[in-house]
């Protein structure tokens, strides 16, 4: 089940989070989930929790992403950590544009790399990380097209952003092979996965009962779908700002 809850003032969804987590019926040493959008917000909430409470502790906080990686792992079979966060990506990338047989293939970034140092390779290497990271989250599409040999299909595209499109594409289709990750999101294993289980199946996986989903500004189309699948088994607050 969704509930969303909606105010313009951070202190009275704060309040509310806070009753909500003093009501919850959970086992003894079971963490209620809080998904933040950054450490400045958890460090409120422990903060308030404290002067509410007299202490804050055993309240499980993660970042979204983290979060429902964390629970697709439950029902399909994913690494501890995922391989297409930017952390991960960042020193693979480095090595591939290292790799001469692979920039020079690509003439657009071989023109680049050919006068940076080290230090300007590593640069680009973490923007490359990080933007593919967006990818996965943002554009999913696009990465299926890339690993099936396609163009992403972005109409009016220059000649020279074309260009860039093509590095990228080639880098993705590098990287899944070295990872040995299928090229297609767990998350699409994931909605296969539910629709085969039944509701009380899911809850059998393990899934926390209850997940609050707090002051988060931007929420990824990707991640409100994996968000709709577990809310079949579970009830996640929305505390919207």
């Amino acid at each position: 089940m969704l509930r969303l809850l909606v105010s313009n003032r951070f202190e009275e969804l704060l309040e509310s989070l806070l009753v909500e987590l003093a009501s919850e019926d959970l086992a003894p040493f079971a963490a209620p989930s809080v998904i933040v959008p950054s450490t400045a917000v958890r460090r409120r909430i422990e903060l308030a929790c404290a002067d509410r409470e007299g202490v804050c502790a055993n309240l499980g906080f993660s970042f979204l992403a983290q979060w429902l990686w964390q629970c697709l792992g439950r029902l399909v079979d994913v690494a501890e950590q995922s391989p297409f966060s930017a952390a991960v990506l960042v020193w693979r990338v480095f090595e591939i544009l290292g790799d001469r047989r692979f920039t020079d293939a690509q003439p657009r970034l071989a023109s680049y790399l050919r006068g940076a140092d080290e230090v300007m390779r590593l640069e680009l290497a973490q923007r490359s990380a990080q933007l593919l990271e967006h990818y996965v989250t943002y554009r999913p599409q696009w990465l299926e097209r890339w690993a099936s040999g396609q163009g992403a299909g972005i109409p009016g595209l220059t000649v020279t952003q074309r260009a860039d499109e093509d590095w990228q594409a080639a880098l993705w289709r590098r990287l899944t092979a070295e990872l040995g990750v299928p090229r297609r999101h767990p998350a699409v294993d994931f909605f296969a996965r539910v629709e085969q289980l039944g509701d009380d199946a899911l809850v059998r996986a393990g899934l926390p009962p209850s997940a609050s989903v707090f002051c988060l500004p931007t929420l990824p189309p990707l991640h409100l779908e994996l968000l709709r699948g577990l809310a079949r088994c579970m009830e996640i607050r929305f505390y919207l700002l």
